[in-house]
């Protein structure tokens, strides 16, 4: 007896499993019915997305790789990190991803608040700072500056270089003219701020072309 009903339960979980098998890997019954896309910035960064999952509806759900899948996404420079997530009920599936966000032009190339330089299919729109420098943690001072400038300053700004981190520079306009400013290091914003505007204003210097501001207690106009 007891070696009978075993034997019902051996036959009755293989064809359990056999059943459940069949029902993932080869069933049209859980399908991929549809596919969305979440987090590309731009149509051609979507595209590539795409093209990289190679996904299809009418696919096996139980055959889709997702970490595999969410790990080739990520070898793309311009993602942050990548998530594939599937309904076994509704059949649907989603790629959501997390790009990177530029905070500027790093000779060239887009770069994040961690140093990391990327390009973005389709290109980025908005205006970024353009830094050019000899190393990313030169790069990285140039942009902390940037945003440490008042908006009514930085915004007239624009060609950071950085030959190091306390050797900064850039182009502003005053009216007309484009001026070129040596600015140094970061410390000291408020003071060469002041030494800014104070020198511009003089009428004798209404011709000057460069500021050097590295030490704001002895500037120096050309």
């Amino acid at each position: 007896m007891f070696l009978r009903r075993h034997r019902v339960i051996t036959v009755f979980v293989i064809l359990l499993t056999t059943g459940l098998a069949y029902l993932l890997g080869w069933s049209n019954v859980l399908t991929i019915k549809e596919i969305n896309y979440a987090g590309a910035p731009t149509k051609s960064s979507e595209s590539t997305i795409r093209y990289l999952t190679n996904l299809k509806v009418g696919e096996k759900l139980a055959r889709v790789e997702t970490r595999k899948i969410a790990a080739r996404l990520e070898t793309l420079p311009w993602i942050k990190s990548a998530d594939l997530s599937r309904n076994w009920i509704s059949g649907k599936i989603v790629v959501a991803v997390t790009p990177r966000i530029p905070i500027a032009t790093f000779n060239g190339q887009l770069m994040d608040a961690a140093g990391i330089r990327f390009e973005l299919p389709g290109g980025f729109e908005s205006e970024l700072p353009s830094v050019f420098a000899r190393d990313t943690k030169s790069g990285l001072a140039a942009i902390e500056l940037f945003t440490k400038l008042p908006a009514e300053f930085s915004t007239r700004t624009s060609a950071f270089t950085a030959a190091s981190p306390e050797n900064i520079s850039f182009k502003i306009t005053e009216g007309k003219r484009s001026l070129f400013v040596i600015w140094g290091s970061d410390f000291e914003i408020d003071l060469k701020l002041k030494v800014y505007r104070a020198l511009v204003a003089l009428p004798e210097n209404s011709k000057i072309k460069r500021i050097d501001l590295t030490e704001p207690r002895s500037p120096i106009v050309k």
